[in-house]
């Protein structure tokens, strides 16, 4: 088995050490996030937030970082989770499923958007998207708006089908399209643009970026009652010090505006070019 059939493998594999198939103890409730990153590094990011959003509802939060990204959709959907962290199509699998609710949207500088990536190793000769007829392609889980949807239309306004390249891999992760790539598994991956330039000084070179995209949204599940809805999103929006010092974790400039479902037309209106049934 050679090396790109190996990440392919264990991209499939069940992450039993970080899976997120659990219920909340008595009295606890759960924020859940999907597995875009290792989970050491989404502890590290959500931890503090999570302490944070359950001092200002007054009870445990307990973070769980979900095996899979249709698990963490199920959790929230489910009442599992009382709380979520999602990407802009998870939010819409969700919303389709159960009354899920935007409490606030991620923004950083201002900027509630963030952009996808098609990256090559510095020293391949692409330049443009169209030099990627009949080379191989890493992207993120199939879910995924930045490391999936977003690359995949980035390559049909680019005129180039899928089935001109030599082959499509799904690795899950950001970080392991990254590495892949680097590592000259694959020819080209797709990500998102924050993580892509993290790896630039280790040899990658950003070939495309997307137009700017929807941002991650925190969500409140349908069993979340109104009430802790309302303190949560008025600790998302207005922020203290300590919630200025857990959504630094995040991104050295990350803060949450308002945002509602409409902002999200515009993915349906992607998701549907992609599958238009």
């Amino acid at each position: 088995m050679n090396r790109r059939e190996t990440l392919a493998l264990l991209a499939a594999l069940p992450c039993l050490a970080w899976t997120g198939n659990v219920r909340a103890k008595q009295g606890d409730w759960i924020f859940v996030v999907h597995p875009y990153d290792t989970p050491a590094l989404l502890f590290a990011r959500f931890r503090p937030l999570t302490l944070y959003l359950g001092g200002a509802l007054g009870r445990p939060l307990r973070l769980v970082i979900a095996a899979t990204y249709d698990e963490q959709i199920a959790m929230i959907s489910d009442g599992r989770a009382q709380l979520a962290y999602l990407g802009p199509t998870p939010y819409l699998r969700a919303r389709d499923r159960a009354r899920v609710e935007i409490l606030a949207g991620e923004a950083e500088d201002g900027q509630a958007f963030y952009q996808s990536a098609i990256i090559a190793r510095a020293d391949s000769p692409i330049q443009h998207l169209a030099d990627l007829k009949r080379r191989s392609l890493a992207l993120g889980a199939k879910i995924s708006m930045s490391s999936a949807v977003a690359p995949k239309l980035m390559l049909a306004q680019a005129g180039i089908r899928l089935d001109e390249l030599a082959g499509v891999t799904h690795l899950d992760r950001h970080e392991r399209v990254a590495l892949a790539v680097l590592h000259g598994d694959f020819d080209a991956g797709g990500l998102r643009l924050d993580i892509a330039r993290t790896y630039l000084p280790r040899g990658l070179k950003i070939v495309a970026t997307s137009p700017p995209l929807p941002p991650h949204v925190i969500v409140a599940g349908p069993d979340l009652p109104e009430g802790a809805r309302r303190q949560a999103r008025l600790a998302l929006l207005h922020p203290d010090e300590t919630g200025l010092a857990a959504l630094s974790r995040l991104g050295a400039n990350t803060r949450f505006v308002e945002l509602n479902d409409g902002h999200y037309q515009s993915v349906r209106q992607m998701l549907n070019r992609l599958d238009p049934q």
